[in-house]
């Protein structure tokens, strides 16, 4: 190898290492915390995953912790962390929308520090599936020692049904550090993985056209992951599965990332849950709207108005993704 090389990659080592540290000693203090006040919390991806799965921790990238609580945690949680220093962020919306209807909000530490706090597994509204069924995950959670603190995990079978979903949804199926994480865990996890309950579960979710398209595609990448059997039966037919088989094999991760709307409706599993995903899109509920355009107008015209607005720039960019590549 050049020398010019082996120095880059140790000077990546030893920055990611460093970040890890950060990160981990974080995460560390919100375990202690979170366990002082006897809140329940499971942490997911990053520092969980480096120190997991992968050979050295440092080796999966970090930006942020994203931590999953119980919705009926939230106002304690906030008050937590509020004491620890953090503030909220304001991202797209306001925090009352995000307790409202988004599943997700956003804290910043002293320390430059984010964290993602979830009281949902996805927060991504155009995507229908059976919240309630995946929130059976907190039954199954398992002990896991992470960032040197005793703490509560995702069982094999719901890591790889969150990580495939969240995969799907939240990142139009583009994202190759996302599809080796999960390359990692069924690699490690292939003694003890039941591939039938994971089948039975993503059927209860209602995300089996999300699991089935990230493990094809891990399969392209790495090789096969999943037993044959069981991807024929994940496999959905018709005119949507179609259309998104023909997204992944003609338009690049970029231009997938910029159909990320139309990708969450494509995945959905029942055609009658399309019916009420658009429905909520096109005609969302009043409250909704005064929530998610806080400052747009005084009347009922000037929300509706913003939301349109905001509906033809999505679409302006949709349309962008499924153009053909430039060559």
């Amino acid at each position: 190898m050049p020398l010019a090389v082996w120095q880059r990659l140790q000077r990546d080592l030893a920055e990611a290492t460093a970040r890890h540290l950060i990160m981990s000693g974080e995460l560390g203090r919100l375990l202690k915390a979170f366990t002082r006040e006897r809140i329940p919390l499971i942490p997911l991806k990053g520092p969980v995953l480096g120190e997991t799965l992968y050979r050295h921790p440092a080796l999966r990238p970090c930006t942020d912790l994203d931590l999953l609580i119980r919705r009926e945690s939230i106002r304690p949680v906030d008050d937590l962390l509020r004491r620890l220093g953090y503030r909220r962020l304001a991202d797209a919306h306001s925090f009352e929308f995000d307790v409202a209807y988004d599943h997700a909000t956003l804290y910043e530490a002293p320390s430059g520090i984010h964290v993602d706090l979830h009281w949902a597994l996805l927060s991504e509204p155009r995507y229908s599936w059976d919240e309630r069924e995946a929130l059976t995950v907190w039954e199954r959670a398992v002990p896991i020692r992470v960032a040197g603190e005793d703490a509560l995990g995702l069982c094999a079978e719901d890591l790889v049904l969150y990580l495939a979903v969240h995969l799907a949804v939240h990142h139009s199926l583009a994202g190759l550090l996302w599809y080796y994480d999960l390359c990692l865990l069924v690699d490690r996890s292939t003694s003890t993985l039941d591939w039938q309950a994971l089948n039975a579960r993503a059927s209860r979710w209602r995300v089996r056209a999300a699991v089935y398209f990230v493990l094809r595609e891990a399969e392209r990448l790495f090789g096969a992951l999943a037993p044959a059997a069981l991807m024929a039966g994940l496999e959905p037919r018709g005119p949507r599965a179609a259309a998104l088989a023909w997204l992944l094999r003609h338009r690049s991760p970029s231009q997938r990332r910029a159909a990320e709307h139309l990708i969450g409706l494509l995945l959905v599993d029942r055609d009658r849950d399309l019916l009420g995903a658009l429905r909520s899109v096109f005609f969302p509920p009043y409250d909704w709207l005064q929530t998610r355009y806080e400052g747009a107008g005084a009347s009922r015209l000037a929300y509706y108005l913003a939301h349109y607005r905001r509906l033809g720039q999505v679409m302006t960019q949709a349309v962008a993704g499924l153009r053909p590549p430039r060559h």
